[in-house]
């Protein structure tokens, strides 16, 4: 039996765009077992939290759900229901179908709704609450009529006003993080380091792609709580964790796929910083 389950992005009746809405409910019924267990979703999510409590788990994390608050998700993170006892709105979508423009290019790189696997996007929307469900059920709507160029426009901005909102509520200063470079260098280098994770970078290396020094690297991550080598340590734990879910694959093969060369190494250094090594922690997933 597979142990290992990559979430398909599931498309609208009738309709080959990347992007769906789906109400929790009619979501559960069309897969009715599989969010039951961790899987790996190849897109990105908006979960809207609309009435009702229970628990959620992404990226190994579980966490109480609450009322009128939002779950931003990423490509290859590990998302599980657990027989949720709640209402709430399930947003897809892929990078292609929103960035259209240099404009939501920039707001796409720049956004923490996105950039950063090791925060869990998850927050009160307050008084945006209404505006974002009702952004979800104009989507919804949308969705269900016959496919033309205007359909995918309208969606595109639907999508863009959610983002926005969302990203205003959670992030207040993103005039400022745009405006301003230190920030803006942290963002493309944790942008980098996801999308290259695999290939076994250190700091110096990234450093070296981006055409700046490590100091300078080092000094735009001032007013973060790590600094970037602490930061990278962490995400290349949270992608052998990902990695580590699929029973199919060994630990070794892992490991030389992430650029360790040396299993040994690869043991002691997830280890050192789980107090686990790599097998016992794939045993307690399953547990």
């Amino acid at each position: 039996m597979e142990s290992h389950r990559k979430e398909l992005f599931l498309h609208a009746k009738n309709s080959r765009l990347e992007i769906n809405a789906q109400y929790l409910h009619d979501l559960l019924k069309l897969r009715p077992t599989q969010l039951f267990e961790p899987h790996k979703i190849s897109f990105y999510v908006i979960q809207i939290f609309a009435r009702g409590g229970g628990r959620h788990t992404v990226d190994f994390n579980t966490f109480e759900v609450k009322e009128r608050y939002i779950l931003f998700l990423t490509p290859n993170q590990i998302n599980q229901f657990h027989h949720p006892e709640y209402k709430a709105c399930i947003l897809i979508f892929t990078q292609d179908f929103f960035v259209t423009n240099d404009t939501q290019e920039q707001f796409f790189g720049l956004s923490r709704l996105f950039n950063d696997p090791l925060r869990l996007t998850y927050f009160d929307l307050g008084d945006s609450f209404d505006e974002i469900q009702k952004l979800f059920e104009l989507i919804a709507h949308e969705l269900k009529k016959e496919d033309n160029r205007e359909k995918s426009i309208i969606l595109n901005n639907y999508l863009f006003n959610m983002l926005l909102l969302a990203d205003r509520n959670y992030s207040p200063d993103t005039d400022a993080t745009i405006l301003n470079p230190q920030k803006s260098l942290v963002a493309k280098f944790k942008s980098i380091a996801n999308r290259d994770i695999n290939k076994g970078y250190n700091i110096s290396e990234y450093a070296k792609r981006m055409n700046i020094s490590v100091r300078t690297l080092q000094k735009a991550f001032a007013e973060e709580e790590q600094t970037p080598s602490e930061w990278l340590a962490d995400r290349m734990i949270l992608e052998i964790k990902r990695n580590l879910i699929n029973k199919n694959v060994k630990i070794s093969d892992i490991a030389y796929s992430l650029g360790f060369k040396e299993i040994s190494h690869f043991t002691k250094f997830f280890k050192s910083k789980t107090g686990l090594t790599p097998s016992e922690f794939r045993n307690s997933i399953f547990l």
